[in-house]
């Protein structure tokens, strides 16, 4: 190809030094605007270039078709099995994926969501209800940062609806190990991993594999789960099981455990499992609802607006209201999504020969305009998608949040990917979030009952977004606070 990244690169780190040394998205959003939606950059140590691919036909192509010859590369692997298990979002080939996903499918289909709304609010309201009393019972007008809380909300959902158990709101001495540990597993990969790192990872997996601390404690939350919570949730469903009184049951463990009573699953897998849900289903959500918490705070007008919304709504919002009769509140995730994505940057290796279709043509070395590019095994393809989701030439102002985009004309189809919302923050094809349904569900509940207690304030901090496994953000000059979204909060 003709699109290759030049300027930048080192001798040593190639391109990779300055995507690292930038904010995430920054580089390959530059390199877009000059040399198109595919291209390739030179990687660390004079390893293979990799491929940078933003053009939608060529992802569609790779996540709704061909996925399954495409692997988790291995640096990514490990990491997914360090932080959330070999679960569904560790393994791979056809065979063994499709199995994972029918088994836990069944348990988030639109039905079972939609019967998990009471559960959810519970949930919601266990924790909003200690918030505020934490603010009556506040000195100071000191800012909070809301990643306690969300948190705290969204692992009290996760643990009721998929599991049956109760974290007691984010207060029980299991909660606090799961969230702390979460929170010194990010806080650790953020300050003590570097570029050196990183590229060694990338130069020699066999180092995911040492008792590096920096490394293995991206692995904390899983370890505690493994250790304590699981075992409990185990001990106590398998008398359900056996007794067949947990026969009716539609709930997430409750059909791990009988899969595991009929031989269809090890329990090496129902702790992978159990672990792989606790971890993902309630962190993503949690940044999600920090970022708009955040962003609300710095744009009143849209919290007044959207507040405004969900006041005048006249019942309780059930789950087909969720879904479609609150356009503003859609709006408002939608943006976020945009603009946050929890995962930044996908990135997949070829394992066969392939032809990625393209949208737009690239010019090869030999001088050959082609829509078409020929994939050997062992490329590195990476999918920027928090470049794809802020490109001004798709959004204009595209760092901007701005709700109202969504209720306007959106941007010509041809220049969108095909995920949820034209987005790719839950990915595409037979490995998009399996969870999407139930993480939209329970974010709308907790903002919902949320703006209905609190305004939230902007507390004139400066953040920068990191990337610790999932996007985070951090105050400028306090990185003692680790991941943080400081915002005043007012009671109303």
């Amino acid at each position: 190809m003709n699109s290759h990244a030049q300027e930048g690169a080192e001798s040593i780190w190639g391109h990779e030094k300055a995507v690292y040394m930038n904010a995430p998205g920054h580089m390959f959003r530059h390199w877009t605007l000059k040399l198109g939606l595919s291209y390739r950059i030179r990687a660390a140590f004079w390893v293979r270039p990799e491929l940078i691919l933003s053009d939608p036909d060529g992802i569609a192509h790779i996540l709704q078709k061909k996925i399954y010859n495409y692997h988790h590369s291995r640096v990514v692997r490990p990491r997914v099995a360090r932080l959330l298990g070999k679960g569904l979002g560790w393994v791979e080939g056809a065979k063994e994926h499709k199995r994972m996903r029918q088994l836990v499918s069944p348990s988030l289909t639109p039905e079972n969501v939609k019967s998990m709304s009471a559960d959810i609010r519970l949930s919601a309201i266990q924790v909003i209800d200690d918030l505020t009393a934490d603010i009556q019972g506040r000195q100071s007008a000191d800012a909070v940062n809301i990643l306690d809380w969300t948190s705290k909300a969204t692992l009290n959902v996760i643990g009721r609806v998929a599991f049956l158990h109760d974290f007691e709101g984010g207060k029980s001495a299991e909660a606090q190990k799961i969230l702390n540990g979460r929170r010194r597993g990010v806080s650790m990969a953020a300050q003590c991993i570097n570029l050196v790192i990183l590229m060694l990872l990338r130069r020699f997996p066999i180092l995911n594999d040492l008792p590096i601390p920096t490394i293995q404690a991206q692995g904390l939350a899983r370890q505690v789960i493994h250790s304590g919570v699981a075992k409990e949730l185990i001990k106590r469903d398998q008398k359900l099981v056996k007794s067949n009184d947990g026969s009716s049951q539609k709930d997430l463990m409750s059909r791990l455990l009988r899969a595991h009573a009929t031989g269809n699953i090890s329990e090496s897998e129902v702790y992978e499992q159990i672990s792989t849900f606790i971890v993902s289903g309630h962190e993503s959500t949690t940044q999600t609802l920090g970022f708009t918490i955040f962003e609300l705070s710095r744009h009143p007008a849209v919290q007044d607006r959207l507040r405004q919304e969900l006041d005048e709504f006249p019942r309780e919002p059930t789950y087909d209201d969720y879904q479609n009769r609150l356009p503003y509140l859609d709006a408002v995730l939608k943006e976020t999504l945009r603009l946050y994505p929890a995962l930044p940057y996908m990135e997949r290796v070829a394992t066969e020969y392939d032809v990625i279709p393209l949208r737009q043509p690239v010019r090869l070395l030999n001088g050959e305009v082609t829509q078409e590019l020929y994939i050997i095994p062992g490329q590195v393809v990476l999918i920027p998608i928090i470049a794809i989701q802020r490109a001004d030439s798709v959004w204009k102002d595209a760092d901007v949040f701005r709700p109202e985009r969504w209720l306007e004309d959106l941007p010509p189809v041809e220049k969108l990917c095909s995920g949820w919302a034209d987005l790719l923050t839950f990915s595409d094809g037979p490995r998009n979030c399996i969870g999407m349904r139930l993480a939209v569900f329970q974010y709308k509940i907790i903002l919902n009952y949320m703006l209905e207690r609190f305004r939230f304030r902007d507390a004139n901090v400066n953040i920068s977004l990191k990337i610790a496994s999932s996007l985070q953000a951090w105050v400028v000059d306090k990185p003692e606070l680790g991941a943080a979204l400081p915002v005043h909060i007012e009671l109303l």
